[in-house]
Formats: structure tokens, C-alpha cells, sequence
């Protein structure tokens, strides 16, 4: 049973306005008396503390992701715009501020590349942390645009004050050997491949075989992905395709790409996957099939189709 006066002390405070001085001068208790129930009044979860985010969640649809797909944290994000920039907005918004309300000095963070984690790092505010390095987790697009791993990594960089390492190659070797040789590489290859191993928090979107921003003909050729739809991919992370009950697809282009082995990716401790669209809903089961996502962050329409 909860206790008469906790309770009326904590509502005379937390609801009614009362300082802990005039609760006291009320009751005929001390100060000391007051504060030390007011801390009880916590301690037994008679008072409940609540903060408003400023979107609306699904908890529902959240606590049955996490149970069906045994995820670290899932976040849904309700989302009522038509249109799919403004959700693409609405969805990168909230995951800057979700990963934002950690601390985020001396780590390590690996970031992606796609339109939805190149409008993630826009949205970031800016945070003055200590110690604290970014990295490509994989090379970068044929085009200049904010989906380019290099503009990204350049933003994250200056908006939580961090140093970067950089990936100057393409995302896609132009052969199996070219690509050895960056890896092989001390000055290049290797510091980059030490970065990952160190990697605290990984961000990265989802990429579909028939959509994806790395899938292009400027980095794959065609022979190549229809090898892939051949062997029944479903999607990419970072490059890596598989198929929708994770198994990995061996294939040309993963001896030609430059990105961090799934191996290492599956290491680090935290990795956020970014991803909105009913399209991708496959590719989202078959990345975590595959073990490459710990923490989902999508809208209500997608989470919809995944349980």
C-alpha cells in the first residue's frame, strides 16, 4: 500500500507547487524531513518521472520489435507525413536526437552512407565532446551529394567536434586486387582497419537491391547485380548483400568492396540502422537475420510490416 504522507507530501510538491519550505511550515516537519520523503517518494516509484520527447512513439509496436527480433532497443517514430521526404526528415530528426541524448566523448563511431543517415548528421546539434573520433565505414559514391560518405563524416565531424579519418577511395575497387592493396596499405588501409576494430557505436542505413544508393552502375556493373538478385538478395548493409533469412551472398562485388568486413561490423557494440519505407521491409529482416543491427530507429508504417 502506498504511504498517506509520501504521497500527499509528493503531490503537494510535484502537482500543487508547494516548495519543500511551505510543505514543511504545513505539516510541522522540518525541511530535512521533507526533502528526505520527497527522495522516498522516488525511491518506491510513488513519484514517476516522464519526459516529453519531441515526437510521438509507438511503445507498442517498439516492445514487440524488440521481443520478436531480440534487438537492443528499437525506437518507432510516429510518423503522419504523405510525402517521403518529410518522413525521411521527420525519422532522421528524431534519431539525431535519440543518439545525441548519450555521451558521446571518447568513442569511436563508425558512420554510413545513404539520403536518410546524410539528413541523420544534418539535424545533429552540435555537441562539444571530448575524445572523440569518426570514421567511414566504408569508401565513397561516384557523386558529391549529402548522401556521400565523405560529406558526412566532414559534418559529423564539425558538429560534435570531433577528428575524422577519412576513405579516399570509391566504395568499389576496380578489382579484388586494387582493393587488397588499399587494405594492405599502412598509411591508408590499415589505420582505417584499426579505427573499425575500435569502433564503439556503428550508424548506417539499409539499402534494397532494386534502390540502393551504392547499388548504382556508377560503383556496380550490371552483370553483377543480376548475380545477386540470381542468388536472391534482399538488400545491403554497407555493401554487404544477403538474402532475407541473412545469409550472406559471396559474390564479385564483395571482392571488389571497400568497406568495413562483417565480421568486424558484427563486433562493435552498439549499431544503429536508420531505416523508413515499406519497400525495405525485407531488407530490414534479413539485416537482422543476418546479426548486423542491435538498435532499430524507423516510423510506425514501416514497424508495422515488420511484426
Amino acid at each position: 500500500m502506498i504511504d498517506y504522507q509520501l504521497s500527499q507530501v509528493a503531490i503537494m510538491h510535484f502537482e500543487k507547487g508547494y516548495s519543500q519550505q511551505e510543505i514543511a511550515t504545513l505539516l510541522g516537519l522540518s525541511k530535512m524531513t521533507v526533502s528526505r520523503m520527497l527522495q522516498k517518494a522516488k525511491d518506491q516509484e510513488i513519484v514517476k518521472t516522464t519526459v516529453q520527447t519531441p515526437f510521438d512513439r509507438d511503445k507498442k509496436l517498439e516492445d514487440k520489435l524488440v521481443k520478436e527480433y531480440g534487438l537492443n532497443s528499437v525506437w518507432v517514430i510516429k510518423n503522419d507525413k504523405s510525402d517521403k521526404t518529410s518522413m525521411r526528415n521527420t525519422l532522421a530528426r528524431s534519431a539525431a536526437f535519440i543518439i545525441s541524448t548519450d555521451s558521446l566523448s571518447n568513442l569511436t563511431i563508425g558512420i554510413g552512407i545513404g539520403r536518410t543517415i546524410g539528413q541523420f548528421v544534418k539535424f545533429l546539434t552540435p555537441i562539444k565532446t571530448n575524445n572523440t573520433h569518426i570514421v567511414q565505414l566504408m569508401g565513397g559514391l561516384a557523386t558529391v551529394i549529402n548522401e556521400n560518405p565523405f560529406s558526412i563524416i566532414q559534418e559529423t565531424c564539425k558538429k560534435l567536434n570531433a577528428t575524422g579519418t577519412y576513405i579516399a577511395n570509391y566504395a568499389t575497387a576496380e578489382s579484388k586486387e586494387a582493393r587488397d592493396s588499399f587494405f594492405d596499405n599502412p598509411e591508408t588501409g590499415r589505420v582505417v582497419v584499426d579505427l573499425w576494430n575500435k569502433c564503439d557505436i556503428a550508424i548506417f542505413g539499409i539499402g534494397t537491391i532494386e534502390n540502393g544508393i551504392l547499388l548504382s552502375p556508377s560503383l556496380v556493373n550490371s552483370s553483377e547485380l543480376e548475380y545477386l538478385k540470381k542468388m536472391n538478395s534482399i538488400g545491403d548493409v554497407l555493401g554487404h548483400c544477403f538474402t532475407v533469412d541473412g545469409k550472406y551472398v559471396s559474390s564479385p562485388l564483395e571482392d571488389r568492396l571497400v568497406s568495413i568486413p562483417t565480421k568486424v561490423l558484427k563486433k562493435i557494440p552498439r549499431r544503429f540502422a536508420i531505416v523508413l519505407g515499406t519497400y525495405k521491409v525485407m531488407a530490414i529482416k534479413g539485416a537482422i537475420n543476418a546479426g548486423l543491427i542491435t538498435d532499430l530507429i524507423t516510423d510506425n508504417i514501416t514497424a508495422e510490416q515488420l511484426v
